[in-house]
């Protein structure tokens, strides 16, 4: 499965999203969705609320989708996004820039 993160910073004291692969199956902070029903060429949306956004396709039988990555408190005030995840599989780490141990958060950086 490729990914596209778009970085996004939680309320404080959120936890950080999780995400774990396995096959055409993406389990985001513990709700599966299965998007194995997304045909070869073209594109659909699970159903319910969640954090793609933009329609999830899949191309030369891999998909491809684009979600919100909630960042947790560790993470940097400022990222540089999308990430671009490719071949993901199994448990996926958030590849946020963080804060140093014991730094202080840097206003305005």
């Amino acid at each position: 499965m490729n990914l596209t993160l778009s970085p996004q910073h939680g309320l404080p004291g959120q936890p950080e999203m999780t995400l774990h692969v396995s096959g055409d199956v993406i389990r985001i902070d513990g709700t599966p969705y299965d998007l194995s029903a997304v045909p070869e060429g073209g594109e659909g949306w699970p159903e319910g609320a969640g954090p793609f956004i933009a329609p999830i396709a899949r191309t030369g039988g891999v998909i491809h989708a684009t979600i919100i990555a909630r960042l947790g408190d560790t993470a940097a005030p400022h990222q540089e996004g999308p990430w671009i995840i490719e071949g993901a599989s199994g448990a996926v780490e958030i590849p946020a820039l963080r804060l140093h141990e014991g730094a202080p958060e840097e206003e305005g950086a």
